[in-house]
């Protein structure tokens, strides 16, 4: 379970423009074969730009990697932020990309006229003054932030290979987009605070204002010293330093560094989320008003140390960090006894000999579970671990939605959540923090979708309802990229145009797309969908919602690939009228309206519940009236197959009838001869 930054993809590719020039809402235009490889954002591409009314405006275009979905939400937010030292972001859309034949998103930003300050975080460049880094940099992004948190969003991508300078003067420094990725994913593991750093990437999440003002300390530092802090050496070096000293003296070591900038990085580096200094107290200092930001207490070191995975090891949180990275050994190291043995001899804190004998006491019938409870008990400011999945709290959300199809990430999400590994987190905190509560409520919500099996629910459902953002994931737009709900119909459009047409409409990851973003019951549907698709009810469910998202959201729109698509989907339903006639006539009317691209009209003409009643009602009496004629005809043949039977028994009431008539007259005739 790693994550990758995608290419091309694979699947059939949908029909689309081979031209050089990209259209952007008629209003850019991107020169695909004009790169600009100096403003790239990993894994983002830039390429040249233009405005279409304005060819002054100096504009670079950042193509996205559709694997890692751009954060759209922040760029509305960012185009609030008028400053001159943050790079504007002035609109995003999704376009057909001759380079990787497919839809990719873009990003369409102003482009500055200087290079990066530091143009990756391998180079070693000279060391910038004081005042420099505190007026150019310190100044800005001290506003930037205030602004940004304020509007409930955070930069997460702080680091000196995303800072540029102004104009070739370099008098003032250009803070660099934070969209074109999810957050924390493409940030190197120095520039994360430590409980993010022992997260997966993808795991971090979203972040608050105390990862923005950790990455804000380490970029001072770089730009002090002219290189990235702890450079060359690999991702657990760096998180085992930090563990071991803190990240202050990890990330500073012999670099000279003077009193006045020593504070602001003690304060803004400080390993505890409570003590570090926030944007109010970095702008105090700005102020010139001079704050002792407290000493990092250091985590208690054991007497002797414990030895894991061939490292001797002092502290519990460094422990658990080899432990989650040697699961296996750390099964045995659990039930062996020896590490409850270093806890009480060698280490001495109570607290976490009780947190420890209390992630124990479940019993040892699920020893990943054990595992995972242990390592909450040694290490509570961590992550939560399980085996390959590690993430913060906010970050499940955001790991889960990053390995949505990868079968072993959906494995250990259920078993986070059905081992109770969020609740035991959250019962070794020292504090509940609002951020905690939200992800618990959501958590909370997905327990009963994650185990109801129907079309619209699951694991698919869940990924959706724990990532807002997120777009559709369906197999069906492999190359394509549905950002939101109103790009779901034009995807469908360009995929019923192209030759690999979709045997469905709707399948699990569409109904989950749908049944999160649009508003519209549609339960009812996804059930019959679920209980037959290919039979004429599901195939009918089918078009009616994509019908309901068109009245919906496109009502002025049409799509007639689409819809001829439907109509051929709707035809097995053709069969359910009964007259010859009605079904030819019906027929033709489905293939007329077709070329309307209305959806609607296809179910006005299919699911019309008067014309199947009147089709119904006929073939009832027609039915009745032909069970009448079979009837009367079985009775004929039945009379012509037994003729002589039949004269018998006619010729016998003859003559019975023929001597009552001889004996009555006979009577007759004596009365009346006695009479006279």
């Amino acid at each position: 379970m790693a994550l990758k930054v995608s290419g091309g993809g694979g699947g059939a590719e949908p029909t689309m423009s081979t031209a050089r020039i990209v259209d952007v809402k008629d209003r850019y235009e991107i020169d695909s074969g004009k790169p600009l490889p100096d403003f790239d954002s990993q894994p983002a591409v830039a390429y040249s730009c233009s405005h279409k009314r304005d060819s002054k405006r100096n504009l670079y275009a950042l193509v996205c990697d559709p694997k890692l979905p751009p954060r759209f939400d922040v760029v509305s937010v960012l185009r609030r932020i008028d400053h001159r030292n943050l790079i504007r972001a002035l609109d995003w859309d999704v376009v057909d990309w001759p380079p990787e034949g497919r839809r990719c998103p873009v990003v369409i930003l102003e482009r500055p006229v200087g290079k990066r300050v530091m143009a990756s975080l391998e180079t070693v460049t000279a060391p910038m003054q004081e005042e420099r880094v505190t007026r150019h940099f310190i100044e800005p992004i001290c506003q930037i932030l205030r602004e940004m948190h304020a509007l409930g969003t955070h930069h997460r991508m702080i680091r000196p290979d995303n800072l540029f300078w102004m104009n070739d003067e370099q008098r003032e420094i250009l803070i660099g987009e934070c969209f074109s990725a999810p957050a924390g994913v493409t940030s190197p593991i120095v520039y994360e605070t430590l409980e993010c750093s022992l997260a997966s990437a993808a795991g971090r999440g979203e972040g608050g204002p105390e990862n923005d003002l950790y990455a804000v300390g380490v970029t001072i530092l770089a730009l002090l010293t002219g290189q990235s802090p702890l450079i060359g050496k690999s991702d657990d070096e760096i998180i085992r330093l930090k563990l071991n000293v803190g990240s202050y003296a990890a990330m500073v070591q012999n670099h000279r560094v003077s009193l006045t900038m020593m504070e602001p990085l003690r304060g803004l580096l400080n390993d505890h989320p409570d003590e570090r200094w926030t944007v109010e107290e970095l702008s105090l200092w700005l102020n010139g008003r001079r704050l002792s930001p407290k000493q990092q207490a250091m985590p208690t070191k054991g007497s002797r140390a414990l030895t894991v995975a061939g490292m001797d090891l002092t502290t519990s949180r460094e422990i658990a960090h080899v432990m989650h990275r040697n699961w296996d050994q750390a099964i045995v190291l659990v039930n062996s006894g020896a590490l409850d043995t270093w806890l009480r001899r060698s280490l001495g804190e109570d607290d976490r000999v009780e947190a420890v004998n209390l992630a124990k006491s479940i019993g040892n019938d699920n020893q990943d579970r054990l595992v995972a409870r242990v390592l909450i008990a040694l290490d509570p400011d961590g992550p939560i671990r399980l085996r390959d999945f590690s993430a913060t709290l906010e970050g499940i959300s955001s790991l889960i939605g990053a390995f949505a199809d990868d079968a072993q990430a959906r494995q250990l999400f259920g078993q986070v959540i059905s081992f109770g590994l969020v609740n035991f987190w959250l019962d070794q905190q020292r504090g509940m923090e609002p951020s905690h509560i939200r992800q618990m409520n959501r958590l909370d919500k997905v327990k009963p979708i994650l185990n109801q099996t129907g079309l619209g629910f699951g694991m698919e459902r869940v990924v959706y309802e724990l990532n807002g953002g997120l777009p559709c994931l369906s197999p069906l737009f492999e190359r394509d990229f549905v950002a939101t709900i109103e790009h779901l119909l034009p995807a469908m459009e360009r995929l019923c145009a192209s030759d690999d047409r979709p045997q469905r409409l709707i399948d699990r990851h569409i109904a989950a797309f749908l049944g999160t973003n649009f508003k519209r019951a549609i339960g009812g549907e996804l059930r019959d969908i679920d209980r037959a698709a290919d039979e004429e009810e599901g195939r009918i469910a089918q078009v009616r919602i994509l019908s309901n998202l068109q009245d919906a959201l496109h009502r002025n729109v049409t799509f007639p690939h689409l819809c001829a698509f439907s109509a051929a989907l709707l035809e097995p339903a053709v069969e359910r009228f009964h007259s010859r006639e009605r079904r030819k006539s019906v027929r033709s009317r489905l293939r007329k309206v077709a070329k309307s691209g209305r959806l609607k009209d296809l179910l006005d003409i299919i699911d019309d519940t008067q014309e199947v009643a009147k089709d119904q009602t006929a073939f009832d009496k027609a039915c009745m009236d032909y069970a009448k004629s079979t009837r009367d005809l079985i009775n004929l043949m039945h009379d012509i197959n037994n003729k002589g039977r039949l004269a018998e028994e006619l010729g016998g009431q003859l003559a019975g009838a023929a001597a009552l008539l001889g004996c009555v007259a006979t009577v007759a005739l004596a009365g009346f001869a006695t009479f006279f």
